[in-house]
């Protein structure tokens, strides 16, 4: 969490809207100020820390004066967020008013817009007024102080997590795939990774594993050149009828009936 102090503003150094038409991965950098993230659309990936961000819309991040940050992935077109750059006023030997949690997604974001666009015109000029953009600011953190007062934040992903993800999603096809090979691989006990796992994302790592060879299957069947044997082996099943099982267990319906509904549907979106 970091302390709101009130004794004096806050120093607004430099601001913005950031708004991509292109695919877009954050630089990597060091910077002296803090800095406030403010998602608008799309995803913003960042790593700081080795911990791994994906700021939304409506949420918000800081970062650190003197922290490494970088992006861990690219954003899609149309990713877009205010960023603030500031100095924090002298504690002394004050308590702080208020808190504000360093990533965490907002009650109500359209309040939080509304500052960020008002502080944007000041940042830029709009008023004649000397320090207008220190008070704005300001007046946005207490914003944030005030409705995130009672919240813990939202938990980062650690690194090793992200790399977990990547390494599933490469070999979650393979006919040998098993949580316990990918603990193996992670280095972590398998039930405790299980645990994990589910406690980060809601679901099972299995269930996680599953959801890929499925995506898999559909995207296959999809493309109707293949038969059903071959995809079976494709996404790691030995056994086609094994598949067809597997398959209408997890989708509703047998490989050859989607198969035949994504035909009917492409036939009547022409």
């Amino acid at each position: 969490m970091l302390p709101l102090y009130l004794q004096e503003p806050y120093r607004l150094r430099m601001g913005g809207q950031f708004l991509s038409d292109e695919t877009w991965s954050h630089m990597d950098r060091t910077i002296a100020d803090y800095e406030l993230i403010v998602g608008v659309s799309g995803v913003v990936f960042m790593e700081t820390g080795g911990l791994m961000y994906e700021v939304r819309a409506g949420d918000i991040l800081f970062l650190m004066p003197g922290e490494r940050h970088r992006g861990y992935r690219l954003s899609t077109p149309g990713v877009s967020f205010y960023w603030f750059h500031f100095l924090v006023p002298e504690a002394g030997e004050n308590a702080p008013t208020g808190q504000m949690p360093r990533y965490a997604s907002c009650p109500s974001p359209s309040r939080v817009h509304i500052l960020a666009r008002q502080l944007l015109h000041a940042a830029n000029g709009g008023y004649r007024i000397t320090g207008a953009g220190d008070y704005f600011l300001t007046c946005l953190l207490i914003e944030l102080a005030d409705q995130l007062q009672d919240s813990g934040g939202r938990p980062a992903m650690d690194a090793q997590l992200q790399e977990l993800l990547a390494w599933t999603r490469l070999h979650a096809l393979d006919a040998d795939i098993t949580v316990g090979r990918i603990a193996d691989h992670v280095g972590y006990n398998k039930d405790y990774l299980s645990r994990m796992f589910k406690r980060r994302f809601g679901s099972g790592l299995l269930d996680y594993i599953h959801s890929l060879k499925l995506d898999a299957a559909k995207e296959l069947l999809a493309g109707g050149k293949l038969g059903v044997k071959e995809i079976a082996g494709r996404v790691g099943f030995g056994d086609d009828k094994q598949f067809a099982k597997w398959f209408k267990r997890l989708a509703g319906v047998t490989p050859t009936a989607y198969r035949q509904a994504f035909g009917v549907t492409r036939l009547n979106n022409r």
